[in-house]
């Protein structure tokens, strides 16, 4: 009995060390999308800048609504797997929803600790206009964020 608990204890410190967390479900949509964005992060630590920004512009890094889009410090979009989105101003139309509310500012707003916001933006896996959920973290300068949508 004692040797099954030392090897327990053993095995869980491993996977602390080593990073591995369970990874959330689309089932716990919130969950999910928190760990998109650190996955992010952890990418962008690890492989750079420009390496996170060019995979993170590559439509090929969608996962059906999920995808993750990077803000740079001026506000500006620098990664999105939707390339006409690449360079526009947060501030500006496309921090805009058809309501009129102006989630781009808020966008902006986070720190390292996260923020949520809800805006109605159009959905990349059906093509309409749906409630979104987005998740957005300020890491080295940086805006890293994911959401789900609401249909």
């Amino acid at each position: 009995m004692f040797r099954h608990i030392i090897s327990f204890v053993i095995f869980m410190a491993i996977l602390i060390v080593s990073g591995c967390v369970a990874i959330p479900t689309k089932t716990e949509p919130a969950a999910y999308t928190q760990a998109i964005v650190q996955d992010a992060i952890r990418f962008y630590e690890q492989e750079g800048r420009a390496a996170a920004i060019a995979h993170y512009s590559s439509p090929e890094n969608t996962d059906g609504e999920w995808y993750v889009f990077i803000i740079g410090e001026s506000g500006h979009t620098v990664a999105n797997p939707i390339p006409g989105y690449i360079g526009a101003d947060m501030r500006g139309d496309l921090g805009m929803d058809i309501n009129g509310y102006r989630f781009g500012y808020d966008l902006l707003s986070t720190d390292e600790d996260g923020l949520w916001v809800d805006y109605v933006f159009i959905n990349p896996a059906t093509n309409t206009e749906d409630t979104k959920h987005a998740w957005v973290v300020r890491h080295d300068g940086l805006i890293f964020g994911s959401g789900w949508y609401e249909e």
